[in-house]
């Protein structure tokens, strides 16, 4: 073999490794949020477009700061936040195994492991993924119980939401 072959041959595969090991980060559009309920068909919602992805080789890690969360009702959103403790833990996130993650997976679900108010729990969570040219759609979701978290459900004007609430996202992935 010439030199200038086996220089273009190492050239070729450092250049592989290193689009392999490039990771996952966002791409385009994101959207988090929650939905509590309460009595009498009452609900809050809660969403933000802003979301955190990192992959640091072993673990995918989506997170939001909790600031971020518009609820689309000022005093909701300062309760919320005083609920969370947002000034002295100021986000939430989910860390999942890449090995786990299928990039085609439909109706998929995967374990993971939850972080929110100082409190981490394993969560189960059902997602679709379909990936086309380096990109991924993501589209998840899990319930969560603010009580294993230790966050105090909050009761205004008599009216108090169920501690289970459930957690979407909706993001896109790039190699």
């Amino acid at each position: 073999m010439s030199s200038s072959f086996v220089r273009v041959l190492t050239l070729s595969v450092v250049a592989v490794a290193t689009v392999a090991f490039a990771g996952w980060s966002r791409s385009g559009e994101a959207l988090a949020s929650f939905k509590a309920t309460g009595p009498a068909g009452f609900k809050i919602v809660g969403a933000t477009k802003n979301l955190d992805i990192k992959d640091d080789g072993t673990t995918l890690t989506v997170a939001i700061k909790l600031t971020d969360i518009d609820t689309d009702n000022s005093l909701r959103n300062k309760h919320m936040l005083e609920d969370l403790e947002a000034e002295k833990m100021p986000a939430c996130s989910l860390t999942v195994p890449l090995a786990s993650l299928k990039e085609d997976g439909k109706d998929a679900e995967a374990k993971g492991t939850f972080a929110l108010h100082g409190k981490t729990h394993e969560v189960t969570f059902k997602y679709t993924s379909s990936c086309a040219d380096g990109v991924c759609s993501i589209d998840g979701a899990t319930d969560i119980n603010l009580k294993d978290y230790d966050v105090k459900v909050r009761s205004y004007l008599g009216i108090t939401v169920k501690s289970e609430v459930s957690v979407t996202a909706k993001f896109q992935l790039k190699k």
